[in-house]
């Protein structure tokens, strides 16, 4: 029985710890994160895109075959992320969780650096989908965008935990390290929100979604 979701995410892993690739991967949560990230937006970006955001330097490749190898698993993983958003299972991979863990380098805290970094990136293609909204519906658009704050909030509190603790206490809260658990038992839903924005800002964009189904 794999260990994660699949057999490709298995290989994935084992090549981002491998020797010979781990300097120019970036970590296995990370890239989760960022693929997530892509099949949520209301858009998905093709490939030759997002496959890029991955690698921190190609000179690590080995060869087209080691490339090709990625670019399979990847994809692989992008088309069980997608169906799993289709068939609204929407949570964080097996081994993201949070347990206490506030280091940087946690598997939920690089998990959520990726989805941010995935973001990010795709700020361009949410910001067009909000405008087009705007012209047809712009009485929805508020909440819409307040929802969309908090997920973000919550995925960049626990992208970089000490980063928030610091911050709160210099907004006089210093309770946030042990309301954390608590905080954190919001995470699904915040993911389910974040997916379901996304669904209700498609409608306004060209749908490239049954370009990646299997």
């Amino acid at each position: 029985m794999p260990k994660f979701e699949s057999s490709a995410h298995d290989a994935l892993s084992e090549l981002c710890d491998s020797p010979a690739l781990s300097i120019a991967l970036q970590p296995y949560p990370f890239i989760q994160g960022s693929v997530f990230a892509v099949c949520a937006a209301p858009e998905i970006p093709m490939p030759e895109v997002w496959l890029p955001w991955i690698i921190k330097t190609k000179k690590q490749l080995a060869n087209e075959q080691q490339a090709d190898q990625l670019t399979d698993l990847l994809m692989k993983l992008l088309k069980h992320q997608l169906k799993d958003m289709s068939d609204e299972k929407i949570h964080l991979p097996k081994g993201v969780n949070f347990a206490g863990d506030i280091s940087t380098d946690s598997q939920l805290s690089l998990w959520c650096q990726g989805m941010l970094m995935g973001h990010s990136q795709l700020e361009a293609v949410w910001q067009n989908a909000w405008d087009k909204m705007k012209v047809t519906d712009p009485k929805k658009i508020t909440q819409l965008q307040k929802d969309l704050s908090h997920c973000l909030y919550m995925f960049t509190t626990f992208a970089d935990i000490p980063l928030a603790l610091k911050q709160a206490e210099a907004r006089g809260n210093d309770q946030l390290l042990n309301i954390l658990p608590k905080i954190f038992l919001s995470f699904e839903q915040s993911l389910k929100t974040y997916v379901g924005l996304s669904g209700r800002l498609v409608d306004f964009l060209p749908n490239q979604f049954e370009t990646f189904k299997e």
